[in-house]
């Protein structure tokens, strides 16, 4: 397994010594070690679905395969993810339509 290293004088930041990634923490840095270099997944026994993070499996299971949706208070809209449910509730309920730069 790579050693992790401070850069940065110190300052808490760590880098991957195989792909350079950096993390402010060293428990980031390792999660990131067994993810992406040592192919440590979390898989749905269900229907093989994949993840580095257990958390991640944790979601799709329950939103999957037990159904669980968040309701939107304002309409019929139903969400598999509170992230989802936000953007959704930005977008139609307070009108902050994300506008193209150009």
């Amino acid at each position: 397994m790579p050693s992790i290293s401070s850069v940065n004088g110190g300052s808490g930041k760590h880098i991957c010594q195989v792909c350079g990634y950096k993390a402010l923490q060293k428990s980031h840095l390792k999660l990131h070690e067994k993810a992406i270099h040592n192919g440590n997944k979390f898989q749905c026994l269900e229907c093989g679905y994949q993840t580095t993070l257990k958390t991640n499996l944790v979601r799709h299971q329950q939103s999957v395969h037990m159904g669980q949706k968040i309701q939107c208070s304002e309409c019929n809209y139903e969400a598999s993810h509170k992230s989802n449910l936000v953007s959704h509730q930005k977008s139609v309920h307070m009108d902050q339509k994300f506008q193209c730069p150009e």
